[in-house]
């Protein structure tokens, strides 16, 4: 196989190889991907079948917290089409025990806290509902469950704890050998700047808010496959990031060298960030396998999963502001409590300092200072979900904005435009890190505005209440800083034997839509039709390298390095053509898909030069971190029926700014889609626990979802504003709407309930809340000024 390199890095091309004029790129190309799905031939986990398949089923626990006393298993290793039976003890022998943890606790080490990893098995205790007892393997899976109905396990139930304040008072224990439920406690910013700031203010207003917890919810369950063939493992799962998984399996589980174990995501119906980590069922699978010789499938149903997942949010912030005369604020102050749940699992840390810089918004706010602790709950654990970070800190922040103001008697969309970080401040850096330049944040606010038709507002809440209607509207407006990462997203380009060019990218769509947009800026460089290119990803045995899809970096990264490729393959093919037409390099031109020799009528085109060289290769990585921040202004309006507490959506607007735009309606699905989400958390989504543990949103019939007709059109404006650390000039936005819509929505609900004095309705806003909340029974947090 000939693999060519260019002699210049690939991003020295890109001026020698432009991108002509646009064709695909900036068109809303229809989403290739979709005419399988929606035909129902796509290839999904459960679409797989290998040869000898098993099926594995997992016995969870139905206690929060309890030890274990006893686990017989023997009854169940005898049930018919039984394969194989494990508990703790039988992978303890194997030296398999815990899952690995893929970044450690900010800050100094905690005196007396636990690791808290998590066992792949119940080692001697079970913390949460839905803890893994024991691994059943069998020929079917009605097999499986019936064997796993007859395992004996016998408990001595412990004390639970749950509320997150109990958990760092210590009320009870997670961890029996462990001196505390605090895992980490850390701190950013400058204390003493905040503590003079507050000390010269003429008030202060403080706000305590929770970022409820929730599951990501995808489509498709988590599910695997794993088999173990002469050495070798391979895993199939439904995942975004291959790669990750690959490595902490090769090693820091398996101990092996990484070209040992494969991992391949087929078509994934969905991740949101769930599914990034590793998970104790994919090395149960891998594991039964090895010891059986058979592939070994597990499906989680969706009750299993709302218990098993990870979750999402679950921060507690208590926040104050220091205020001048003048209503501008001088310094923020906030506490953020983040529900680990009873182990930290792989991911756990991406959510805590991420978007931390967040706190203080887009506002022109001088100094601030914020305390993050974790604790350990007898829950299930959190990890990233669609914004992992970002979406709890901007929550935080635009409550808090909306709360001055109505302390103070100021309309919350003054108040922020008298805060705001003016554009003749810029360049501007908030005093927890993020930067912000040439932005114009006013505007995008009186966009957004106008697309809900505030200007008409007043008129329609006072028509609202001759119907004994109350109005609101709401507003966020936030930035997202965007961290990028450390590791290129590889891309190569490789002629197959069919005659397709397969464009070839270390990430990994579950619904983003890859698949359409990266042909695009492939077919565009090369020109060549979309038709002639094919589309590789999520295999670690053919792309080797990558990082897989997370914090909005696709497109930034992978994009990015598709267009790199894209030039040194025709920097590669001028050579070949300059061959084919004996001519010199530096004669032969590269224009509308054909290679020519200038000032002659001699030109070749793709198809010779395949011909010509049927290994044709060509592969780049984009070197940038695919750091940017993005920003956005979501409005909303809502009607609420005061006797009902039902609440409507009448309009929501979404103003982004995106970078240079590849496929307009991948962009507007993905705002539409983070929308939907977040509103869901806002309004319906909340994963409750009882006061002993018990799960009570256990099933879709008590987990709430928001269906389509929920919301209205969402009103979209694109701003195109190029970023410059980018070949394509593209801004990463997948996260974006889940950041900005729950504080819209929850806004304008209590701006519809303020005339009637509710103040704070910890989300999410159920019409039974609602109700509460207007004929006097208790939901509010703590708050207050002095």
């Amino acid at each position: 196989m000939s693999v060519w390199s260019s002699r210049h890095p690939a991003e020295s091309l890109l001026s020698v190889v432009p991108l002509q004029p646009r064709k695909l790129v900036g068109q809303s190309v229809r989403r290739r991907e979709d005419a399988r799905f929606i035909t129902g031939s796509g290839t999904f986990l459960d679409d797989i079948h290998p040869p000898k398949l098993v099926h594995g089923i997992f016995l969870r626990s139905s206690h929060a917290h309890a030890r274990l006393l006893s686990l017989d298993l023997g009854a169940a290793r005898s049930m018919p089409g039984v394969e194989l039976v494990l508990g703790y003890a039988d992978l303890a022998e194997g030296g398999l025990s815990t899952l690995p943890l893929d970044f450690p606790p900010p800050g100094p080490p905690v005196p007396g806290a636990h690791c808290a990893d998590q066992p792949l098995l119940a080692n001697g205790y079970v913390r949460c509902i839905g803890d893994p007892v024991a691994f059943i393997v069998a020929r079917t899976i009605a097999q499986a469950r019936d064997a796993s109905e007859a395992i004996v396990a016998e408990y001595e139930e412990l004390p639970a704890v749950i509320d997150l304040k109990d958990a760092l008072a210590d009320v009870n224990l997670v961890w029996h050998d462990s001196a505390t439920n605090l895992v980490f406690d850390h701190e950013e910013g400058d204390p003493a700047a905040v503590d003079a700031a507050f000390a010269a203010s003429h008030r202060v207003v403080r706000l305590e808010v929770m970022s409820n917890r929730v599951n990501a919810l995808p489509m498709e369950t988590r599910a695997c496959i794993g088999t173990y063939h002469k050495g070798e493992f391979t895993l199939h799962v439904s995942t975004q990031r291959v790669h990750v998984l690959q490595r902490a399996l090769a090693d820091r589980v398996f101990c092996v060298p990484r070209e040992r174990v494969r991992v391949i995501a087929p078509d994934t119906g969905g991740g949101f960030g769930q599914k990034n980590g590793l998970y104790a069922e994919y090395v149960l699978c891998l594991e039964a396998s090895r010891r059986l010789g058979r592939p070994v499938k597990w499906l989680a149903e969706r009750s299993e999963a709302l218990q098993s997942d990870c979750h999402g949010r679950d921060n507690l912030f208590t926040i104050e502001a220091a205020l001048d005369g003048d209503a501008r604020i001088l310094a923020i102050r906030a506490t953020r409590l983040m529900n680990m749940g009873a182990y930290t699992a792989p991911r756990a840390m991406v959510p805590v300092l991420n978007g931390l810089t967040h706190l203080t918004g887009v506002y022109s706010i001088p100094a601030a200072h914020v305390r993050v602790q974790g604790v350990l709950t007898n829950t299930a654990c959190t990890s990233p979900y669609r914004g992992a970070g970002r979406p709890e800190n901007v929550f935080c922040c635009e409550r808090l904005m909306d709360d001055i103001a109505r302390r103070l008697d100021i309309d919350p969309i003054l108040f922020r435009r008298r805060n705001l970080v003016q554009p003749n401040s810029m360049p501007w850096t908030s005093p927890l890190g993020t930067p912000f330049a040439d932005v114009d944040f006013e505007t995008m606010l009186d966009d957004a505005l106008g697309l809900v038709g505030y200007s008409g507002f007043s008129v329609r809440r006072k028509q609202a209440e001759k119907r004994q209607r109350l109005r609101g509207v709401g507003v966020c407006l936030f930035a997202e800083d965007l961290h990028g990462s450390h590791e290129p997203i590889p891309a190569h380009l490789k002629l197959q034997h069919d005659g397709k060019l397969a464009v070839m990218v270390g990430s990994g769509s579950a619904g983003h839509g890859h698949e359409t947009s990266f042909l695009q800026i492939a077919a565009d460089s090369l020109h060549l039709p979309m038709e002639r290119l094919a589309f590789v990803q999520s295999d670690t045995a053919l792309i080797p390298d990558g990082v897989g899809t997370a914090a909005s970096w696709s497109t930034t990264l992978g994009g990015s390095s598709v267009r790199c490729a894209a030039a040194l393959a025709i920097e590669r093919a001028r050579e070949i053509a300059a061959r084919l037409l004996d001519a010199s390099i530096a004669d032969t031109q590269f224009r509308d898909g054909l290679f020519r020799i200038a000032d002659t009528n001699r030109v070749v085109g793709w198809d010779e030069i395949f011909a010509a060289e049927p290994d044709f290769t060509a592969s780049a990585s984009f070197k940038g971190s695919g750091q940017a921040v993005p920003v956005g202004c979501h409005a909303c309006e809502v009607e609420v029926d005061p006797d009902t507490g039902e609440v409507k959506v009448i309009a929501f607007a979404v103003v982004q700014d995106a970078g240079r735009i590849i496929n307009p309606m991948l962009v507007t699905g993905q705002l539409h889609g983070g929308v939907a989400q977040g509103v869901g958390q806002g309004w319906v989504e909340g994963i409750i626990y009882d006061a002993g543990g018990q799960l009570i949103s256990g099933s879709l019939m008590d987990y709430g979802v928001l269906r389509a007709a929920d919301l209205p059109n969402i009103a979209t404006a694109l701003l195109e504003n190029a970023e410059a650390s980018n070949p394509l000039g593209v801004k990463g936005i997948g996260e974006s709407a889940a950041t900005g819509s729950t504080p819209a929505f929850v806004n304008a609900v209590l701006n519809a309930l303020a005339p009637l004095g509710v103040r704070h309705i910890e989300a999410p806003l159920s019409s039974q809340k609602i109700w509460a909340s207007l004929h006097g029974a208790p939901t509010g947090p703590i708050s207050g000024d002095y």
